[in-house]
């Protein structure tokens, strides 16, 4: 009996694969290489045979008709777009023509034997630039396969793992209690077995999300690698075009020579001129399996796992781990988007200038740096959409995310257009980083909000914290989840803030951190309520006048926190009566109930009248949010006293967020009231 098959490493079959591709081009170009060579020493014979042209022009003939090309097609499968078919037919025609052949000897010397030296050289230097390339997009797409692999071993031993202790578990359910065990013993070792169960149970989970991931990314590496980082079309160069030109130079000497034999060399001239690359490359890819599309990788699942997507994670710490995926990776694929548009840019540059200096290899070094940068940031690009196309597939909001990023980066984009046009300086995009780390063993990008920040913001203004921070340095401040903080300054480095807590300490914050403002509607609103309520203040000149204010200010304040909406889309009315806005729209609501009952509420917006789906809207009056707005007010201590702080002033810096809505409406009427008062 036969052992059975030794199962071969992925990794290792993939080196072996890379391997074999590198040996094929390699003796791909040495046969391109052999044919350039043979046209040369061809176009030399030719002319050193002058005195007896006709005979040693058809014994030289011969002798190449006679060659066996290793890819040349047989008899049956000529082709006229076939290089060697038709170097067959030109030297077909040059043994019937032959006799006819006397001068031209010095045509092909110039327009081949010397050229062809000179392409050989450049071809040589082209495959070993080629080489290297490929190498590295080779060792890229390996690195790739080797975390696929560290993945999916760590997944099948955290599934095994959570096998063994529900085995255990459920073992420990069906025992029975023996004389010698108390009822609470029993108790505590099932606690402590479920415990470790849903411990393990969480662990496999977290792998298996880990091994997809990496999954997805892999096959997206390897599809890019084969139609795009393979070089072949990179190492042919201009080989045909060159060929294509030696070929057409060969039947233009001899039709010049002779105008008797032209009708023949007439002919080879439209079959040479017939040519092509794709032709060539699809032959050749057609002759070697290997340079076809490689088979994606398939999940391998552990024995008794039917999971075979996504999970998300609920009940515990890690509960928004997927929504923090797929932030991470929308600034990725945001920031190399911005890398690829600047080196494009840089790349752009490079080749205007190399057209007015041919012989500067430093800046061809240059060029190619740059290329690599754009093939560098297209892969990690490339391998961010597939992680994020993966997490759209299981219901994670990643356009959000991705949507914001992309504002920020062709923000910062306009901005750099800008800059270089103000300053009329061509070099700005040289500052793009060639030689940045991009180590994608292990990838390390930053887990904040891609939220897009202005860089001019007018102080001081409210946010909140979205995640928390241990200050580490004495000039930094402690931070905690849902706090909320008072921005007064800019920071002293870039992406850090200055803020101030509620009980008055002032320090740097991580600007990512936060949870900036960016609704304006509600802060127009209270501008005009302050206004209002100004000018109530001013026009109080009596002490009987101070309640009847109050009370308006008060009624008019509930009122509006009692009946509004936010807009959780847009919406474009449908017919005269309906009422248009944007996606997070402040709306004042007028009436929740019509006769019909139709799911439409009516409310106003920007002075305009009219119904609009109630499923559009989120209440901002729910028993949740005003349970949340029954907090005490927050007042920094830069607010010593009502009188410090003039009320449109605190209003103009209350740019609200949608969460924190009816909170800030409380807070405004507390300041309003105490304003009053005063």
């Amino acid at each position: 009996m036969q052992p059975p098959p030794r199962k071969v490493k992925v990794t290792q079959e993939v080196k072996h694969t890379h391997t074999e591709q590198l040996n094929r081009l390699q003796l791909k170009h040495q046969t391109d290489l052999d044919f350039l060579e043979d046209l040369r020493t061809y176009s030399q014979k030719k002319a050193l045979i002058e005195k007896d042209y006709s005979q040693a022009l058809q014994k030289l003939a011969s002798q190449y008709l006679k060659r066996e090309w290793s890819g040349a097609p047989s008899e049956e499968q000529r082709d006229s777009r076939n290089v060697w078919a038709v170097w067959r037919s030109y030297l077909e025609g040059v043994m019937k023509v032959s006799q006819s052949r006397i001068n031209g000897c010095e045509n092909y010397r110039s327009q081949i034997s010397d050229p062809v030296k000179t392409f050989r050289v450049q071809k040589d230097l082209q495959l070993k630039r080629c080489c290297e390339q490929l190498a590295r997009a080779q060792a890229d797409l390996q690195g790739t396969i080797r975390d696929l692999e560290k993945s999916r071993k760590t997944y099948q031993e955290a599934e095994q793992t959570a096998q063994t202790v529900r085995e255990k578990a459920d073992m420990e359910a069906k025992s029975k209690l023996s004389l010698f065990q108390s009822r609470s013993s029993l108790k505590r070792a099932s606690v402590k077995l479920k415990t470790k169960k849903n411990e393990w149970k969480l662990k496999a989970t977290q792998a298996r999300n880990d091994y997809l991931l990496t999954l997805s990314t892999t096959n997206a590496h390897q599809d890019r690698y084969y139609e795009t980082d393979l070089i072949i079309q990179v190492l042919d160069g201009s080989f045909y075009d060159h060929v294509q030109s030696f070929l057409i130079s060969l039947c233009q000497t001899e039709l010049e020579t002779s105008q008797s034999i032209q009708d023949t060399f007439q002919c080879l001239l439209d079959t040479s001129s017939g040519v092509t690359q794709d032709i060539h490359q699809q032959i050749f890819i057609q002759d070697n399996p290997l340079f076809q599309k490689a088979a994606p990788f398939q999940y391998q699942p552990c024995e008794n796992d039917s999971v075979r997507e996504l999970l998300k994670e609920s009940g515990t710490a890690e509960e928004h781990s997927l929504n923090k995926e797929a932030r991470k990776w929308a600034t990725r694929v945001a920031r190399e988007h911005k890398n690829i548009i600047l080196t494009q840019r840089t790349l752009l540059e490079y080749e205007e200038s190399h057209l007015q200096d041919q012989n500067n290899s430093e800046l061809e070094a240059k060029m190619d740096d740059a290329r690599e940068c754009i093939r560098k940031s297209e892969t990690v690009k490339l391998k961010a959409e597939a992680r994020l196309n993966l997490l759209r597939d299981v219901g994670v909001a990643v356009d959000v995310w991705l949507k914001s990023a992309m504002n920020q980066v062709m923000e910062e984009l306009e901005n750099v257009r800008w800059a270089a046009l103000n300053t009329h300086d061509a070099s700005f995009s040289h500052s793009v980083d060639f030689d940045r780390e991009d180590d994608e063993d292990t990838e390390t990008l930053d887990d904040s909000s891609s939220s897009p920040s202005s860089t001019h913001r007018n102080y001081p203004l409210t946010c909140s914290v979205l995640y928390s921070y241990q200050a580490s340095q004495p000039d930094e401040l402690t931070i905690q989840e849902q706090e909320i903080l008072e921005l007064i300054d800019d920071g002293d480095m870039e992406d850090w803030v200055k803020a101030r807590n509620r009980a008055g300490q002032v320090g740097y914050v991580p600007e990512k951190y936060l949870q900036l403002p960016t609704s304006s509607s509600l802060l127009t609103m209270l501008q005009s309520f302050s206004s209002m309520d100004a000018q109530s203040h001013t026009s109080s000149t009596s002490a009987e006048q101070e309640p009847e204010i109050e009370t308006l200010t008060q009624s008019s304040l509930n009122t509006h926190a009692v009946n509004l909406a936010r807009a959780l889309y847009a919406y474009e009315a449908q017919t005269e009566d309906e009422l248009s806005f944007p996606e997070g729209a402040v709306i004042c609501i007028l009436s929740k109930h019509n006769q019909e009952d139709d799911g439409f509420w009516e409310g106003e917006f920007n002075g305009a009248v009219g119904v609009f789906p109630a499923v559009l809207v989120e209440d901002l009056c729910r028993p949740e949010i005003l349970d949340q707005a029954a907090c005490p007010p927050t007042v920094f201590p830069s607010c010593s006293s009502p009188e410090s702080v003039p009320l449109p002033s605190l209003t103009s810096t209350l740019t609200l967020n949608v969460n924190l809505t009816v909170t800030f409406l409380v807070m405004f009427n507390f300041t309003t009231r105490l304003s009053l008062k005063c």
